[in-house]
């Protein structure tokens, strides 16, 4: 993702590029448009991807500090 945003820096002359990530996670997210039935306000709703969208590659699952993980069976 980093390099897609420096590739809008220099090729196409923005000054700035961000693309949808994540800051705590570091995967992209997909942002979707959602209206309920008979209502007329919309709202955004994230949704984390598990593979980047440019690669296919899966992401890393980060170990989380302090949770709990599963006891070894004997």
């Amino acid at each position: 993702m980093k390099e897609l945003e420096q590739k809008f820096i220099e090729r196409l002359g923005y000054e700035e590029a961000d693309a949808p990530v994540e800051l705590l996670s570091g995967r992209a997210y997909l942002s979707f448009t959602v209206r309920e039935a008979g209502k007329n306000k919309t709202k955004q709703i994230p949704m984390l991807l598990s593979k980047c969208p440019i690669c296919g590659q899966e992401y890393e699952k980060k170990e989380t500090p302090g949770a709990a993980t599963p006891k070894e069976s004997k």
